[in-house]
């Protein structure tokens, strides 16, 4: 079967004004021309796609059914243009970016307001992960950036620049038992509750990566995690620029660790293929601060 999207045009056409002299002017073309292209739908499907029994020319059941598909072919038709002039200008129709919940979400949310002002066509999909679910998420969705705080693993189209550095601190609540001592020993860790994102990564070499402590709270972001920590639940690390104020002002305090509280992320950013406009904005933003 050959079913043109001429044919598939024109049988729209007819179901929409009703005639073939309708069709012919909706088309702007000669009736023989469009009942030409009628007869070859009918030829190519080999079915009966019309009641010509009555005084008008209806479509029949067969007709209809075929009618849909057509109607399909158009839409795929014209999403080709659309994409088509998306990529003449630029823009990709669709930036897929995942990237881990430690990094801050303001480079990110700029390139949407960025898209937003200029009118772009690009649809932004924006994937939050933590640790290794970064990279799972970003092979699953075929995404076209990623950005990780774990080493990625190498692969084809794939090319990968460092970023600034993000810093974090093993915290607790001022009133917390851990933040009145001088010291902290990992025995004196264990006996209170860890609040994680996600747990740990051998590969970030964290002070508390081996903790057993005696209960860890898995929480679904950073800002859960971190309201938690205020409230005094437990003790965690915490990314600097999401407790500056409350460090400043005394809230939370670094745990003084014998092995270090403070750790130093050394995220990347991972492209797949070509970027357009959006996504090359976003690599901007992403790397102001180097």
């Amino acid at each position: 079967m050959n079913v043109t999207l001429d044919q598939a045009r024109t049988l729209d056409a007819f179901a929409r004004a009703g005639t073939l002299q309708a069709a012919a002017k909706r088309l702007h073309k000669g009736h023989p021309a469009v009942l030409y292209a009628l007869k070859q739908l009918e030829q190519q499907t080999g079915l009966s796609l019309f009641d010509r029994s009555g005084y008008r020319t209806r479509l029949t059941p067969e007709g209809d059914a075929v009618l849909r598909h057509c109607r399909a072919l158009l839409e795929v038709e014209r999403e080709l243009a659309a994409t088509c002039a998306v990529l003449q200008s630029g823009w990709e129709p669709v930036l897929r970016v995942v990237f881990d919940a430690i990094v801050p979400l303001s480079p990110f949310l700029e390139v949407v307001r960025r898209v937003r002002a200029e009118r772009a066509p690009t649809r932004v999909m924006l994937s939050v992960d933590s640790l290794g679910g970064v990279e799972t998420r970003f092979e699953a969705e075929q995404a076209q950036v990623m950005v990780t705080v774990l080493p990625p693993q190498p692969g084809p189209s794939l090319s990968v620049r460092a970023l600034p550095k993000l810093k974090a601190r093993l915290v607790a609540h001022r009133t917390h038992p851990l933040a009145k001592l001088e010291r902290v020993t990992r025995d004196q860790l264990a006996e209170h509750v860890l609040l994680t994102v996600r747990g740990s990564d051998p590969r970030l070499q964290l002070a508390t990566a081996d903790l057993d402590t005696q209960s860890t709270v898995h929480l679904s972001d950073f800002h859960a995690k971190k309201s938690a920590i205020v409230g005094g639940l437990g003790f965690g690390w915490l990314p600097d620029w999401l407790i500056e104020k409350e460090l400043s002002r005394g809230e939370l305090r670094p745990l003084k660790l014998a092995q270090g509280a403070v750790h130093v992320f050394e995220p990347r950013v991972v492209t797949r293929g070509t970027l357009g406009k959006a996504g090359s904005a976003l690599l901007d933003q992403l790397t102001l601060g180097r």
